[in-house]
């Protein structure tokens, strides 16, 4: 009888676990490759990994045929080698990306269901599929989920490793430290680090916790994957990556404003929480929680004695005896913290740095509603839907405000989003409905499923109204600029992807006048702008507009009237 119980049970948690993975990869994969490149994050990756086939250097990365030194080349590779599979695509470029945001959901699931069961799984799950800011980064052809992916496992790999004494899982954490740190440089080993550290302090169990890891076969690890690759490159350009990327790209990132990404210091909390909608609603209430435990020990801990000793031990005690969910819980609180406070102390910030923190999220939030789910507590639950319903109210009100602010924002841009509000508030009134007849986890798993399937639907409705007019006629221009052998130059624009699509080397010109002297050294060129430039470039002589598509213009610059190729 036990037997059949389990196998049942382990059968549910399968059918769970196909029905998140399956969505997570409805939702991120859908339409993948329909859309141009977004200049210019997609395309400072995609562009080297498509010059890394085409050069023959699988050590160094290029962007438009000259060296860049960013980031480690690991999710480079990856494009590269799906470019091979799939062809020059933007799918392609974007497949790695998709592929690690759905297996990082799929190990979300797995940690939510060793630790707290199937329907806290399902919401983890669903959780991040909801959150527009972790499936955005998914669709997209840049480093930041397959840093979270590799970060986030290696945390929950280090977590069942010490808890079960397990070796194997501490090395399988070892290795995805080594994963990021080729992914993305030293955060990818630091941050991990630093969370373990202040995790185990205040436990008490630094020793023990070393032990457990293998620290020195772990490093040993991490180095056997990052240092080669690594001493090589530093070896090939004579010492120059090291300056422009241990230097610049970490060090000078951290403490100054580079690529003018300097952004205030509640930067990533907003982010945090508007990225993680609609279950970021209910982080305030666990964090409320959390916050009530933690003064009822700071009570208990004054009252254990005066020396601070007395007092350490009580709180490394109390936390030693809490059971493995609650351990995990007060984990995930140090993950998410820790994560927000490192890359807030950042100078240079950028939306994405904090996705490694969103399955901690995840775990804290999907335990507190599974839990009001057992007790049956209507308020938990509803409250915050209620107050998401608000939300949703004002945002759409302000949709126009909003939209208006964007950067060259098209106007249909505000209906589609005043409809996404009122469907989102629309299914958010009826899971409160449910929750009042007391159907607790049909409304949950219902509010999810909806939000899952408000976001996919209008996203595949707004991205393409944004991308035709941020970037949709310029690959076609692109494109037909490529086919000739003129010089193509690039005028008052950051557009990275041009050479994606010309598939050759472009010039990158400012100023009218730098712009003249060039075209004075040539016989014949193209010249690729926006067409607000278009009378400053037919200014010059010689210069006659091709072709106007939308916000971008191609012009032709030589003693003929319409070029031939």
């Amino acid at each position: 009888m036990n037997l059949q119980i389990t196998a049942k049970k382990s059968s549910f948690s399968l059918a769970g676990f196909s029905f998140v993975v399956i969505v997570a990869a409805a939702v991120i994969f859908a339409r993948l490759g329909s859309f141009p490149l977004f200049n210019p994050d997609e395309a400072l990756y995609a562009e080297p990994a498509r010059e890394m086939l085409e050069i023959g250097d699988y050590v160094t990365t290029y962007l438009n045929y000259v060296i860049r030194f960013t980031k480690p080349p690991l999710v480079i590779w990856a494009m590269a080698f799906f470019i091979q599979v799939f062809g020059v695509s933007e799918f392609a470029v974007r497949f790695f990306g998709a592929s690690c945001g759905v297996a990082l959901v799929g190990a979300t699931y797995a940690a939510a269901s060793r630790y707290f069961g199937t329907t806290a799984a399902i919401i983890a799950g669903l959780s991040l599929v909801t959150a527009p800011l972790f499936v955005g980064t998914a669709r997209e052809a840049i480093t930041d989920m397959p840093l979270a992916l590799f970060m986030a496992c290696a945390q929950l790999a280090f977590f069942r490793g010490f808890e079960s004494s397990s070796p194997r899982f501490s090395y399988l954490g070892w290795v995805m430290v080594g994963l990021a740190v080729m992914t993305k440089g030293p955060v990818g080993l630091i941050l991990p680090m630093a969370i373990l550290f202040g995790y185990h302090l205040l436990r008490g169990d630094l020793k023990e916790a070393f032990k457990r890891y293998k620290v020195i076969w772990g490093l040993l690890i991490v180095a056997l994957i990052a240092v080669p690759w690594f001493a090589v490159e530093i070896y090939v350009t004579k010492g120059a990556y090291y300056q422009e990327f241990i230097v610049r790209e970490n060090f000078q990132r951290f403490t100054a404003n580079v690529d003018a990404h300097k952004q205030p210091v509640w930067y990533h909390l907003a982010a945090m929480f508007v990225g993680f909608m609609p279950f970021a609603i209910y982080l305030p209430q666990a964090l409320w929680r959390f916050l009530i435990k933690c003064r009822n020990m700071v009570i208990m801990t004054l009252s254990a004695g005066k020396d601070t000793k007395t007092r350490y031990e009580f709180v490394t005690t109390y936390l030693r005896q809490m059971s493995i969910p609650q351990s995990l819980l007060f984990y995930c609180a140090i993950w998410s913290i820790g994560t927000l406070v490192f890359f807030s102390m950042s100078v240079s910030k950028l939306l994405p740095y904090t996705l490694p923190a969103f399955p901690a999220l995840s775990l804290i939030i999907c335990a507190a509603i599974d839990n009001s789910i057992k007790t049956k507590h209507f308020r938990n639950l509803a409250f915050p839907l209620l107050l998401l319903v608000l939300v949703y109210g004002g945002c759409g009100f302000a949709a126009p405000l909003i939209t208006g602010r964007l950067r060259d924002a098209p106007p249909e841009l505000v209906s589609q989003a005043v409809d996404f509000v009122k469907f989102s508030a629309g299914s958010t009134f009826v899971a409160i409905i449910l929750l009042r007849l007391y159907k607790m986890k049909a409304a949950m798993i219902f509010f999810a499923a909806a939000s899952c399937l408000g976001l996919t639907y209008y996203a595949m409705r707004i991205i393409p109204i944004v991308s035709n007019k941020w970037e949709g006629p310029l690959t076609g221009l692109s494109r037909y600029a490529g086919e000739s052998k003129l010089p193509i130059i690039v005028y008052e624009m950051r557009k990275p992807g041009v050479p994606f699509y010309a598939r050759r080397k472009v010039e990158n010109i400012n100023g009218q006048d730098v712009l003249k002297a060039r075209l004075s050294g040539l016989k014949e060129a193209y010249v690729l702008t926006k067409a607000k430039q278009v009378s400053s470039v037919t200014a010059l002589a010689g210069t006659k507009l091709q072709c106007q598509d939308g916000d971008f213009a191609l012009l032709y610059y030589g003693p003929l009237v319409d070029s031939k190729h």
